[in-house]
């Protein structure tokens, strides 16, 4: 471009140079016409005009033909430093346009290399957008993780469940680890450690056993005495001293059913057994590397109840609260093991009565197998029984031959046989409803386990005993009615199988022994 400019600069001034060239000659021209002009003088006016019009004209030639051939020289030289320059320019613009193309594709690089630096400027803000929301979220999710007060109720509720000791430093640590939760809500970790540690020292407090020399209540007395725990399970206290009775006064921690939850107390009102084991726990715990602790690790109303006011029951007393436990469906069971026995009784003795026929019978038999007929009809009539009837029904008319006294027989097994076998059946559906009824009260019992769970829920194992004895109980029952009703049942039934067996036994034999030696 530089280039460029510096020929048009001298081009401009060779064409200034030919115009002040050009004026020079047009003077010298004037000057030489004029001297011309005063050497002629003399001559005459008309020849020297005409000679001077030849010089002038000769000089006009003449200087115009050396300023034509200065023109033309200068032209040529302005010519060829025209196309001198002009060669310079289209080289320079050659070079130029080199330069500019590759300016141009450096530009258009820089501009590719620009938008793709702009792609990825916004494809990293993109990222960084998602990487902010997903980080947010991250910290939402990590500052949900702070544990909140129902974490330090779960662990009051197990305080609460457990033997009310160091109650003032476990409510303290509870206390600090919620004023941690209020005060680091954006530090879970700190939350959770703090958490943590209060959850093993309720951890470290279950598996402690402490063995102490204290001072001991015991009613509106004070004596000096032992007392041993054991985590926030149990705990027993006994005196060194002996009271009246020559009785070392103890007491167990044992939970009380109360209006709202469960609460623990001395209970010193306990049997001579439990006193005894209390005695025999702590002088174990001195002398030996273990010892027997009586302890409900249920930690039951009832059971610590029962441990504390224990009473002897005969069976009577054990059979009524059976009986109570079991609910109103105890007595249709009961009712039908009543009446299955007497069934079966009834049964019983009316088959060991028809069954029975006496020695008449079996001397008839052995008369009838010898041939002996004559004296099977006198035997016969003496007979008893249902086989002592088939042996009357043959023996005791003459019949003219074998149809007839078949035909006597098959009235009277279709009259009879039916008899050996009635009522039975009674004792089969009695021990089959038995257990139906057993079931129908687990239902009854599950019915109502659920609708004291769905107003009462779960914390208070009393209020699902009532549901779970009727659903157990009654079950029991049915069974106890039912397998011993099936067995007197097929007992029975053998009975009157094998009475039947000897009826047609002997009725078979009789038959023979009459119409075989006739043939």
């Amino acid at each position: 471009m530089f280039r460029l400019k510096n020929a048009r600069k001298l081009a401009t001034d060779q064409r200034r140079k030919i115009a002040s060239n050009k004026s020079l000659v047009s003077r010298l021209s004037s000057f030489v016409f004029v001297a011309a002009l005063a050497t002629l003088a003399p001559l005459s006016f008309a020849q020297q005009n005409s000679d001077i019009d030849a010089v002038k004209k000769r000089a006009a030639l003449n200087s115009a033909k050396a300023d034509l051939e200065e023109a033309r020289k200068k032209r040529d030289m302005a010519v060829a430093a025209r196309w001198k320059d002009r060669e310079t320019a289209n080289q320079e613009r050659e070079l130029f346009n080199e330069k500019y193309n590759e300016s141009k594709e450096k530009v258009d690089a820089l501009m590719s290399e620009r938008a793709r630096l702009f792609e990825d400027v916004r494809v990293a803000r993109e990222d960084l957008a998602q990487v902010k929301l997903q980080a947010e979220k991250a910290r939402a999710e990590y500052l949900s993780l702070a544990a909140g007060p129902e974490r330090l109720e779960t662990l009051a509720k197990f305080a609460e469940q457990g033997i009310p000791f160091k109650i003032a430093d476990r409510v303290e640590a509870q206390n600090k680890v919620k004023k941690e939760m209020g005060l680091y809500r954006d530090d879970p970790v700190r939350i959770a450690i703090a958490l943590l540690n209060v959850a093993k020292g309720e951890l470290a407090f279950t598996r402690e056993i402490q063995l102490e020399n204290a001072e001991l209540v015991f009613g509106s007395a004070v004596a000096q005495g032992n007392r041993l725990r054991l985590g926030g399970l149990y705990a027993m206290q006994m005196a060194n001293a002996v009271d009246i009775n020559g009785l070392h006064p103890a007491a167990l921690m044992l939970p009380v059913a109360g209006e709202k939850k469960r609460a623990f107390s001395w209970q010193e009102n306990l049997t001579p057994d439990t006193k005894s084991e209390i005695s025999k726990a702590f002088t174990s715990s001195k002398d030996s590397a273990y010892s027997m602790v009586p302890v409900d690790v249920l930690l039951s109303t009832e059971l610590s109840s029962e441990m504390a006011n224990h009473q002897e029951k005969t069976w009577k007393d054990e059979l009524r609260e059976f009986f109570k436990n079991g609910g109103i469906l105890m007595y249709p069971i009961v009712t039908l093991f009543a009446l299955g026995l007497l069934v079966a009784l009834w049964r019983f003795v009316w088959l060991m009565v028809v069954g029975f026929g006496g020695l008449s019978t079996r001397r008839c038999i052995k008369a009838l197998k010898k041939g002996d007929i004559d004296t099977a009809r006198q035997l016969s009539a003496k007979a008893h029984g249902k086989v002592g009837k088939v042996l009357k029904t043959v023996l005791a008319k003459n019949y003219a031959g074998r149809e007839g006294a078949e035909k006597a027989l098959e009235e009277l097994f279709s009259a009879d046989v039916p008899k050996l076998e009635s009522g039975l059946t009674w004792i089969s559906v009695f021990a089959a409803t038995a257990p139906l009824l057993g079931l129908l009260g687990t239902v009854m019992g599950m019915i109502e386990l659920f609708d004291v769970i769905t107003m009462h829920g779960t914390s208070d194992p009393k209020l699902l005993a009532g549901g779970i004895s009727i659903a157990l109980v009654t079950t029991e029952a049915g069974l106890i009615v039912a397998i011993p009703l099936q067995l007197i049942h097929t007992f029975l039934m053998n009975r009157a199988d094998a009475l039947r067996t000897r009826m047609e036994s002997a009725g078979l034999t009789v038959l023979n022994a009459l119409w075989i030696k006739e043939k």
